[in-house]
């Protein structure tokens, strides 16, 4: 699916839906039928040669683009107009306003520290092996993330929580979207222990995308609130991995966000709002291997 006629389809969704005497949209959402309707248009009528098989993927592969910015279409961004991903129900993305004080579509607010020194991580508990056949993708980066317990140092010496213990549960979670990582964490909270879930999206190279955390955080809350074994977790705490240069050297960034209370994300989720779940970077420490791992 060219990346490069993806505008195309874009701006004429936003030509079809926005009303400039209103300035309002007939419909803010774009499910996968009216995606493919518009798709198939643009291909039959303005050149564009993109496949129809896969309307889901549509915004996601756009936004991983190093270009989303420079090639969204100047009708869009001269009414500070984005998009954001939408999740469930065959819904693809939503047209949505700029953030206050933002100027570009799709700000990449998840950035590699450089402030600070890197936090040395050890890595001779990974097999010679192992470290050398590492692979270029997330997969790798999330077992690496996990098996050198990269989170659980960040919470033990970065984090403002009252951590007492953080244990890994499992990767992959299958949800819409799916989530990379989940571990169950206790800390202090009030004066008393309570239980959390963290969540952690990782990407290599790629950016963080905010909407993709939050639809994280709504449905493990929601989750939470549904299955009886998972009633006494009161909180989300959504952490995104991110890889990549840092100078001469590869690292791994870990943002932690605020906690969620699940009754929050779960009222977000039922309520398909989950746009609206506040993500605030408490702390961004990148890490550092050594001996250094292949694919990281």
């Amino acid at each position: 699916m060219p990346l490069k006629d993806k505008p195309t389809v874009i701006e004429h969704l936003f030509k079809a839906r926005y009303d400039e005497a209103t300035k309002t949209f007939s419909d803010e959402v774009v499910d996968a039928d009216a995606l493919k309707a518009a798709m198939e248009y643009c291909n039959q009528n303005l050149g564009t040669g993109l496949s129809t098989n896969n309307p889901a993927n549509f915004l996601k592969d756009y936004l991983r683009s190093p270009r989303r910015n420079a090639d969204w279409p100047p009708l869009l961004h001269s009414h500070r107009v984005t998009a954001r991903q939408k999740y469930r129900n065959k819904r693809v993305f939503a047209f949505a306003p700029y953030e206050t004080g933002v100027n570009e579509p799709f700000p990449d607010e998840f950035v590699i520290a450089t402030e600070e020194e890197p936090h040395t991580i050890e890595a001779v508990s990974l097999p010679s092996d192992a470290r050398a056949l590492g692979r270029k993708d997330e997969a790798w980066l999330i077992q690496v993330c996990v098996h050198q317990r990269i989170l659980q140092t960040h919470f033990a010496l970065y984090s403002k929580l009252k951590v007492v213990d953080i244990f890994h549960l499992q990767n992959s979670l299958k949800a819409t979207p799916e989530i990379d990582a989940v571990f169950l964490m206790t800390l202090q909270d009030g004066g008393k222990r309570v239980k959390a879930l963290v969540t952690m999206e990782a990407k290599r190279e790629d950016p963080i995308l905010k909407d993709q955390v939050r639809s994280q955080v709504a449905y493990m809350a929601s989750q939470c609130q549904k299955k009886a074994e998972l009633n006494d977790i009161k909180f989300i705490i959504p952490v995104a991995a991110r890889s990549g240069r840092r100078g001469t050297e590869r690292v791994v960034n870990v943002f932690e966000m605020s906690k969620i209370a699940v009754d929050v994300g779960a009222a977000s989720f039922d309520a398909e709002e989950e746009h609206l779940i506040a993500l605030k970077t408490e702390s961004s420490v990148s890490y550092r291997f050594k001996p250094t791992i292949i694919g990281i």
